[in-house]
């Protein structure tokens, strides 16, 4: 998935150029409150390493050593994100506000908060242009038995996200934009885990009895519509 995300983004710039060079009528300078509506797709990177005992006490993941190391859970997480974002563009380069909506993972959800900072490179009607997204993800609904491979509850708690892309702004009309972009987000959560008791039943397919700070990492793309 990150290296789609990377090939991606390069054929995105690469068919951007010529078409922004080839254009001769610059877009009317303006200022005005935006909108845009905004689907994406992103797959989970990277690995999960659970500690041998509990540390929900932490703020962030431990570092540990071999001998701590209970086991290793791959971020298979799916991420889709359905956002509204509400901004003022101050001219035809640079335009912030505020977002929202909902990002569904395989069987939890978050509703994020955050500021978006936005830059149109060029002054064409095909610009590159690139976004970052800071703020904080809220708990929508979670799931109270672990997955069934790797028994696990994967984002169990709401924390700080954030998000940056990079990509193509399409002027189709006077009022409304189309936005390409291949994306990168952070997700701070918990994740809960069975670490075994001895001499106890196996219960780690009904809960768990651990927990500990994790960073999810996804890589994915970006359609949106600016109007």
């Amino acid at each position: 998935m990150k290296h789609f995300a990377i090939l991606l983004l390069t054929g995105l710039l690469l068919a951007s150029a010529p078409a922004a060079q080839a254009q001769r009528n610059k877009i009317q300078q303006q200022s005005k409150f935006i909108f845009m509506s905004s689907l994406s797709y992103a797959g989970g990177v990277g690995d999960i390493r659970l500690a041998s005992y509990d540390c929900h006490d932490l703020i962030l993941p431990p570092k540990l050593e071999d001998e701590d190391l209970l086991k290793t859970v791959r971020n298979k997480n799916f991420n889709i994100q359905v956002h509204q974002l509400f901004a003022y563009q101050f001219n035809n380069f640079f335009y912030m506000g505020i977002g929202t909506g909902i990002d569904f993972w395989n069987r939890t959800a978050f509703v994020p908060l955050y500021l978006n900072f936005s830059v149109n490179m060029m002054q064409t009607k095909v610009a590159p242009m690139a976004f970052i997204n800071l703020g904080w993800g809220f708990k929508w609904y979670i799931s109270s038995r672990p997955d069934i491979v790797n028994r696990v509850i994967h984002g169990s708690n709401w924390g700080p996200m954030g998000e940056g892309g990079l990509g193509i702004r399409i002027q189709l009309t006077d009022k409304v934009g189309l936005m390409l972009a291949g994306t990168y987000k952070v997700q701070y959560s918990k994740i809960r885990y069975t670490i075994p008791v001895e001499n106890e039943t196996d219960y780690s397919a009904d809960f768990a009895n651990s927990i500990q700070p994790a960073i999810y990492h996804f890589a994915g793309f970006k359609v949106g519509v600016i109007y």
